[in-house]
């Protein structure tokens, strides 16, 4: 790898509209000193304690450069980065994966605070606490509020506070039409789902209930039990087209969510003063959205937000071994370790590197997040992490709320089946042999973007293609062909054609419900192939 001052260059997605669980990025893993200051200005133009990038810092960086690259496997090299810091008893070490562990824990934090805030910009997702907000009508490429769009269903969502009482969510009969509701604890893993897949097409009434509630659940209703009281739900409900957005808006108009108090006749104990940070916001400035990878930017007191997340929300899994790890250099529920880093500088250095080292060690395992299929990233793992809390932080660095793999595997592709990159001024062919096209029970689509992962406008206003598309046309022998190209290939092939912009894109190949032949790696993607 070159020396090089190289940036990371990135593409950030926001979940709540793509669910990608991958990202194309290129990262110089080399941290030179240059980077090292301008990181250390970052920290202290956030009021946080000054940051002197020491001998100390600088060795223990140039170790995890050393442990990524110099390794034939990156991913196996993490995993023995990850044994390594999890085993140590080293200050430094027990904050690098403090930070990687609560990192997702943050990222929900300030999501929900962003996302129920009154004055946040109203759009889908944007509501009070305990409220679903629907996504009304599909966007096209005059969109650009988050990068990397879907047009393939309508969204909804919620992020709840269950500590008070729990919440009551009904979901009407949905016949005939994927629909999901994805269920995500306060440490961004996936612990249940409602929808076609799950429980099937007739509905039903779900009690959601926090990990202390105890009380007897009403009959006629199913319990859905949260490991934390920050819960955030996804809704997605199939959209075929513009046409179709009138009768996905009826469905949306009949899920309802209310507090358990509001249909037993008692007092609204959500109305009572706020019980987490996420509800508490009482000031009518607006406020700046939120991105995962700005988390570093808090500095040291990225471990005090830890910290008060924990308050409300045990660990998910539970470590009592690891959590007391955490408490001997000051990070546990209410705690304030930037406070106590301020009379003791052996932890207040162990905290800085903690940040600085934690984000490279995620970064570097999003550059090692999945396995390529004729050019297409594949990840299956991405939900349901377990204790793989560095797969956890990556995931919730750049592809916040992920689905597991069994509702909807998303792959990406940034270049052909030969390596080289997708540009408009080529023309390509994804070609599907007889009978290969995505097995799901639900329904696949391959979606384009443009280089600021936007929709790319074009004179069809056409943007993914897939198994309900309308018009698609198989070749005589059962074959597929979808077009990728800047210019019309003609009136024989307009039907599948997918127009590309001038220069540079990359796709989302999304399955729903996909068979255990795309899960298991015995499907093989289709290949995108230049046509010279």
């Amino acid at each position: 790898m070159e020396k090089s001052n190289r940036k990371i260059i990135l593409i950030f997605s926001y979940i709540i509209f793509s669910s990608i669980t991958l990202i194309a990025i290129n990262l110089a893993y080399p941290l030179n000193d240059n980077n090292n200051k301008a990181y250390a200005v970052n920290l202290t133009n956030n009021n946080s304690s000054d940051i002197t990038i020491s001998n100390n810092i600088k060795s223990v960086v140039k170790s995890v450069n050393n442990t990524i690259t110099n390794s034939t496997s990156g991913s196996m090299a993490l995993n023995e980065k990850m044994l390594q810091l999890e085993s140590s008893n080293k200050p430094q070490d027990i904050a690098t994966f403090a930070y990687i562990w609560g990192y997702p824990l943050v990222a929900m934090e300030k999501s929900a605070s962003y996302f129920t805030n009154p004055n946040s910009p109203k759009g889908a997702g944007e509501g009070p606490i305990n409220k679903m907000s629907f996504a009304r009508n599909i966007v096209n490429s005059s969109f650009t509020t988050v990068v990397r769009p879907n047009a393939d269903t309508l969204y909804g969502m919620s992020f709840l506070d269950l500590k008070k009482e729990p919440l009551v969510l009904t979901v009407p009969p949905i016949m005939h039409r994927y629909n999901s509701f994805q269920f995500l604890d306060a440490y961004t893993n996936v612990f249940s789902y409602v929808g076609s897949r799950a429980t099937g097409s007739n509905g039903g009434i779900y009690l959601i209930a926090g990990p202390n509630w105890d009380g007897q659940v009403p009959s006629g209703m199913t319990e859905i039990k949260s490991p934390t009281n920050l819960v955030w739900i996804i809704n997605r409900i199939l959209v075929n087209g513009p046409s179709d957005t009138a009768n996905v808006n009826a469905i949306q108009d009949k899920i309802g969510l209310v507090p358990l108090s509001a249909l037993q006749g008692k007092p609204n104990l959500q109305s009572s003063s706020a019980s987490t940070s996420i509800s508490s916001n009482t000031s009518k400035e607006i406020p700046v959205k939120f991105q995962p990878e700005l988390i570093p930017d808090s500095g040291i007191k990225v471990y005090d937000e830890i910290s008060q997340g924990m308050v409300n929300n045990s660990p998910n899994p539970p470590d009592p071994q690891l959590i007391a790890k955490f408490a001997s250099i000051g990070i546990g529920p209410g705690k304030t370790p930037s406070k106590e880093a301020a009379n003791n500088e052996t932890i207040k250095k162990a905290l800085e590197t903690g940040i600085i080292v934690g984000e490279k060690l995620i970064d570097a395992k999003v550059a090692n997040i999945g396995t390529k299929s004729n050019g297409w990233l594949v990840n299956t793992k991405m939900g349901n992490y377990g204790s793989d809390y560095l797969l956890r932080a990556a995931v919730a660095k750049y592809g916040l709320g992920a689905n597991t793999a069994v509702e909807a595997l998303y792959t990406t592709a940034f270049t052909d089946t030969l390596g080289k990159p997708l540009t408009g001024a080529n023309n390509y062919v994804i070609h599907f042999k007889p009978g290969q096209t995505p097995p799901v029970k639900g329904f696949w689509s391959i979606t384009l973007y443009n280089n600021k992962s936007y929709f790319a406008d074009n004179p069809i206003n056409r943007y993914l293609m897939g198994g309900i598309s309308k018009g698609l046309k198989n070749n005589t022998d059962g074959s597929l062909d979808i077009y990728l190209q800047n210019q019309s290939p003609g009136t024989q092939k307009v039907s599948n054609w997918l127009p590309t912009p001038k220069d540079s894109f990359n796709l989302i190949l999304r399955m729903y419900v996909p068979e255990e032949q795309i899960l298991n790696g015995t499907w093989v993607h289709p290949v995108i192939e230049l046509v010279k």
